[in-house]
C-alpha cells in the first residue's frame, strides 16, 4: 500500500512540475535592469499622436448620475465640483495646447444629455459641440468615449447593464451623440474598461451599484459586450469611415510564487476572466458560454489602458478592504499600492495584437502627489512604446492619464494622477515637473 501511495504522490509531483515548467515557459515575466537602459533613446513616427485623457464624472463637476447617487447612499467622498471642468474647459484646453498635444480623449456624460428618460438637454449637447470645435481649432484630435463608468440614475434604476433589455436605450443615447458630433469626430470609444466596470460594481461592490455576485458580474460582462457590438454596427452603418473601438484595461495576472502550481492555476483563471474571455468575444463572437455573433471583429482599433500586474495566489481578497498588492522585492510600489511594472506594458500590447487592429494607448499613468515617481514612470513606459513600434506594433497614439488631478472614483481625491496638480480649494492648476518632461518629449518627437 505504501508503495502505491509513493507512486501516486510521485506521479502528482511530476505532473505538477511539468505544469509549472510549461507555464513558466509559455508565460514569462520579464524584468529589466532599468539602470542599463537609456530612457532618452526613444523615437516615434512622424504622425504619432500625443495626448492625455479625462472622464466626465471625474472632472466636469456637479453631476447627478449613478456615481453621485452611489457616493451619497454609501457615504463615499463626494465628487462635488470635481475640477469644475464644465465651466473651465476653455482654460483647461489651454493646458492641452501648452503641452503640445495633438489628441485628447474625453467622455460624454449621458446624464447631462438625458437627465430623465426621453428628455434631452440640447444646451448640454451644444456645449459638447463647442468643445469639439475648440479642440479642432487648436489642431487637437477629439477621441470621444461614450460610456466611462457613469450614466443616468433612471437607467441605473432600470438595472443598467445588468438587464439586457436596457441596451436599446443605451444605443439610442449613443446614436444621438454620434448624429450630433460625428461630422467632426472621427474616433470613438464605445465603452471604457468593461471588465473593471463589471468587477468593481458587481463583484467587489466598490462601484455602483455596489453588489457582490459572480453571476451578476458575468451577466454584466456579456451585456457590455452586446452593447458595444450593437453600438459599433449601428454607428458604422451611419458612417462607414468612422473609427470605432473600446478601451480595455489589460491587467496582467502573474503567480505570486512561480514555482507553485496552485498560484499558476489561480493566475491563469483570473487572467482568462479579466482578459481572455473578453478577447475571445471579439475574436470569436463567444463569451463565457454565450454566443454574441455581432461582437466578432467589432473593432477598428483597440484602446489599451495599462497600469500594472497583480501577483496572485490561493488566498485572494474578495473586497477592496482586504486588497493588498504583492510585489517583487525590486519593484516600486505606487501610491495606489500596486507595483510599477513597465515591462508588462509590452506584454499587454502582445495580448491585444491578435485582434489585428491598430492600438491606441488610451490610458497610462500613476498616482503620485509629490511627483517623485511619475517622471521615471513616464520615461519607462514611453521607452516601452518606442521599442514596440520599432518592433512592428501598429501603435498610433499615447494618452497619458491624466491631464490633471481629478476625482478617482472609489478612492476619492487622495489619488493624484495629473500632469497638472489641482488645488481643489481654489481650482488652481499647476504644471508638474513630469508635465514639463512630457512637454519636452513631445517637442522632440512630435
Amino acid at each position: 500500500m505504501w508503495l502505491w501511495l509513493i507512486l501516486v504522490l510521485s506521479a502528482l509531483l511530476a505532473i505538477s512540475l511539468f505544469i509549472v515548467l510549461y507555464l513558466r515557459n509559455k508565460h514569462p515575466e520579464p524584468h529589466y535592469n532599468w539602470e542599463e537602459i537609456d530612457l532618452n533613446a526613444i523615437s516615434f513616427p512622424e504622425k504619432f499622436q500625443w495626448g492625455t485623457a479625462t472622464a466626465a464624472h471625474q472632472v466636469e463637476g456637479h453631476l447627478s448620475n449613478n456615481w453621485s447617487d452611489f457616493e451619497e447612499k454609501n457615504d463615499f467622498e463626494r465628487s462635488g465640483a470635481a475640477c469644475d471642468h464644465w465651466n473651465r474647459w476653455k482654460d483647461d484646453f489651454d493646458m492641452l495646447t501648452n503641452l503640445g498635444l495633438s489628441t485628447y480623449r474625453f467622455s460624454i456624460e449621458w446624464s447631462r444629455l438625458e437627465p430623465t428618460e426621453g428628455t434631452w438637454n440640447q444646451e448640454a449637447m451644444e456645449q459638447y459641440s463647442s468643445m469639439i470645435d475648440d479642440l479642432l481649432e487648436r489642431g487637437i484630435r477629439p477621441v470621444v468615449t461614450l460610456h466611462h463608468f457613469s450614466h443616468p440614475i433612471w437607467w441605473e434604476e432600470k438595472g443598467g447593464f445588468a438587464n439586457r433589455n436596457n441596451i436599446p436605450s443605451f444605443l439610442n443615447y449613443c446614436e444621438k451623440v454620434f448624429d450630433a458630433l460625428s461630422d467632426r469626430v472621427d474616433v470613438w470609444c464605445t465603452i471604457n474598461e468593461p471588465t473593471v466596470f463589471s468587477t468593481m460594481g458587481y463583484t467587489l461592490g466598490q462601484f455602483p451599484p455596489g453588489k457582490r455576485s459572480i453571476l451578476l458580474t458575468t451577466k454584466v460582462m456579456k451585456n457590455l459586450m452586446r452593447a458595444h457590438a450593437e453600438v459599433y454596427h449601428s454607428l458604422k452603418e451611419k458612417k462607414p469611415d468612422a473609427v470605432i473601438g473600446l478601451a480595455k484595461n489589460v491587467t496582467l495576472f502573474d503567480p505570486l510564487n512561480r514555482w507553485s502550481p496552485i498560484d499558476w492555476i489561480v493566475s491563469r483563471i483570473l487572467d482568462y476572466l479579466w482578459n481572455g474571455a473578453w478577447r475571445k468575444g471579439i475574436l470569436k463572437g463567444k463569451m463565457l458560454g454565450s454566443r454574441i455573433p455581432k461582437a466578432k471583429n467589432s473593432l477598428d482599433f483597440i484602446g489599451l489602458n495599462y497600469y500594472t500586474h497583480f501577483l496572485t495566489g490561493l488566498f485572494m481578497p474578495t473586497s477592496t478592504e482586504e486588497l493588498e498588492f504583492a510585489k517583487r522585492d525590486h519593484e516600486i510600489s505606487t501610491e495606489f499600492g500596486y507595483p510599477m511594472y513597465a515591462e508588462g506594458f509590452r506584454r499587454a500590447m502582445e495580448f491585444v495584437s491578435p485582434l489585428s487592429v491598430p492600438i491606441e494607448i488610451t490610458e497610462n499613468g500613476v498616482a503620485d502627489e509629490n511627483d517623485t515617481l511619475r517622471p521615471e514612470h513616464l520615461k519607462r513606459h514611453l521607452w516601452i512604446v518606442s521599442e514596440a513600434i520599432k518592433d512592428g506594433f501598429d501603435i498610433r497614439s499615447y494618452h497619458h492619464w491624466s491631464l490633471m488631478d481629478n476625482f478617482e472614483w472609489a478612492e476619492g481625491y487622495k489619488m493624484r494622477f495629473g500632469l497638472h496638480a489641482v488645488d481643489f480649494d481654489n481650482q488652481q492648476r499647476k504644471l508638474r515637473k513630469s508635465g514639463k518632461i512630457f512637454q519636452d518629449i513631445i517637442s522632440k518627437n512630435g
